[in-house]
């Protein structure tokens, strides 16, 4: 690789690795933060919610400080480097998007909350991003996609607690999904909750393997919904 070629890759890496690195080590507090936040307005205990990560009494793991800023500043520009358009417009949506994923996976393993105030603006962010042509859907299609997904995946969990008097997905999971839809279509995420669903039960056994975990604590669908969306959003991008 020539000096040019060089100057010009650290070019295409502007301001994807610094501010990739800076935004992820906000997403770290911002993920407590948010979650105190929703559970304080509900007028519920901060103990109540608990997923594997300990819920929001547990200390913060150090080792999220670094591998969050590292994960985000990676996928943005992986995300920016798969498009030829050099307007930074055109790259932040896909940025945007990979933030808001590792944020609710982050909320969702400690707390099993997937908070409404981040999971309808990223649905919102998806219509928007089809309506700009930003997407393979146009904005009908988009907005389709999003209530088909709803509407099958509710119906399915409602059959599910009417036969077994529980909950399958949770509520959460069904919008999340159905923000999924609105980027990129329901064939898209049908794809995605298979992956999900392999990741969850490998995740749990190599969790279990690992760590005993606490038997009071849920264990939450949205880190698998959420990595196998990055890591069909990476596939979608190179793909063309």
């Amino acid at each position: 690789m020539s000096p040019n070629d060089l100057w010009h890759a650290l070019l295409n890496h502007l301001p994807w690795l610094p501010g990739g690195l800076f935004a992820g080590y906000l997403l770290v507090p911002l993920a407590r933060i948010t979650a105190e936040k929703v559970l304080l307005d509900g007028e519920v205990s901060l103990e109540e919610w608990r997923g594997p990560g300990g819920g929001l009494k547990e200390a913060l793991p150090p080792a999220r400080r670094i591998w969050v800023p590292l994960l985000n500043a990676g996928l943005w520009i992986c995300l920016a480097n798969s498009t030829s358009d050099p307007a930074f417009l055109s790259r932040l949506p896909g940025a945007g998007l990979a933030s808001a994923l590792i944020l609710l996976a982050l909320i969702d393993w400690d707390t099993t909350l997937l908070p409404d105030r981040i999971v309808l603006p990223l649905g919102l962010s998806g219509l928007a991003a089809s309506w700009a042509g930003l997407t393979s859907q146009n904005l009908p299609e988009s907005a389709a996609s999003a209530a088909v997904v709803a509407g099958i995946f509710g119906g399915l969990a409602w059959l599910y607690r009417r036969r077994r008097g529980e909950d399958g997905i949770g509520g959460g999971d069904i919008k999340l999904l159905a923000a999924l839809g609105a980027w990129w279509g329901l064939l898209d995420v049908l794809y995605m909750v298979v992956w999900a669903s392999v990741g969850t039960v490998v995740w749990y056994a190599v969790w279990r393997w690992l760590k005993r975990p606490d038997p009071d604590a849920e264990w939450p669908f949205g880190p698998a919904i959420a990595a196998a969306a990055l890591v069909w959003s990476l596939l979608a991008a190179y793909s063309h």
